[in-house]
């Protein structure tokens, strides 16, 4: 026992030489792993785009080992810090309240008890978080370099704050099979986007922050719902308006438990239609905008315009 308990405390002391860099980027590749092995084509190109700005990409670590460098050395020196552990920290928050991905991998029961253990750190500034392999040093590690980023004005630990308020609401609404009226599902729109937009516009060092872009909330909620409609029906997140689906005399909880019940029936094609219609105007309005924006800005929103451009022309052919 005491044999065992010096080699572990000698570990600890060696392991803590290392940088934040070192301990922030094993929870990142442990986070893009998990996502790669579900879908290389959904998140490939995302994650290693953002991780490459971070210096977390495996372009980047593979060398480094090769040369004999610290696998961390890229991370250490790059300008965007925060960048990667911001995207890959909100993503992993984002499918925990989907149900996508389960809150014990981070030694959590369930969601809320990681949103309220989160939102702890953000007040009281990780005080009691250690360095390890852990979401909550990630979490530390990404306020602490976006507070360096933000600019006057910008508020990031109330940003994450209420951007975990949010993903809260949209795991409630998934476990309680809730049933909302079309400005209840806006407003999830506009909270869930938004204050992520925000923390990664800030870690970009952009000057743009999502009041100058509003459009891409409503744009992405209304395309995504329209394209996941039967998965995240089948998931018990339903994104069609109470309204909607009084007119189509379709019962919600019957839905969620049979999402082919939308087939043949007009009114949801209807409502389909007029989401796609507003989603396009949407865009084109968001699109007139990204030559004024600074070129992070660009760069950040024609990526996101580009996924959400080709569910867009799918869902138009699939309408006709």
């Amino acid at each position: 026992m005491a044999l065992r308990e010096g080699l572990t405390s000698m570990y600890e002391k060696s392991v803590q030489r290392y940088p934040d860099e070192f301990f922030a980027l094993k929870v990142v590749t442990d986070i893009k792993l998990v996502f790669y092995a579900r879908s290389l084509k959904k998140y490939l190109l995302i994650g290693e785009s953002v991780s490459l700005l971070s210096g977390y990409s495996f372009l980047q670590t593979l060398p480094t080992k090769i040369l004999g460098l610290p696998v961390s050395a890229p991370a250490e020196f790059s300008p965007y810090p925060s960048a990667a552990p911001a995207y890959m920290g909100g993503r992993a928050t984002d499918d925990m309240a989907d149900g996508d991905l389960d809150p014990k991998v981070f030694g959590y029961e369930d969601f809320p008890e990681y949103v309220k253990a989160a939102k702890n750190q953000i007040r009281n500034r990780g005080s009691e978080v250690k360095r390890d392999f852990t979401l909550d040093f990630l979490l530390k590690y990404t306020l602490e370099n976006l507070e360096k980023d933000q600019k006057p004005g910008d508020d990031v630990r109330r940003d994450w704050d209420l951007f975990l308020d949010a993903m809260l609401v949209e795991h409630y609404r998934r476990v309680n099979h809730k049933i909302l009226t079309k400005a209840e599902l806006e407003t999830i729109d506009d909270n869930s986007f938004s204050y992520a937009h925000n923390i990664m516009l800030i870690a970009l060092h952009s000057k743009t922050r999502f009041k100058d872009i509003e459009e891409i909330a409503q744009l992405q909620g209304k395309i995504f719902a329209l394209a996941d409609l039967k998965p995240e029906l089948a998931g018990f997140t339903c994104k069609i308006p109470k309204e909607v689906l009084e007119e189509a005399g379709i019962d919600g909880e019957v839905l969620m438990n049979d999402p082919n019940l939308l087939d043949g029936n007009e009114v949801i094609r209807r409502w389909m239609k007029e989401e796609l219609a507003t989603g396009r105007e949407l865009y084109d309005k968001l699109k007139r905008k990204i030559p004024d924006l600074d070129f992070s800005a660009k760069l950040y929103l024609k990526f996101l315009v580009k996924g959400v451009e080709s569910k867009m022309e799918k869902m138009e052919k699939k309408l006709q």
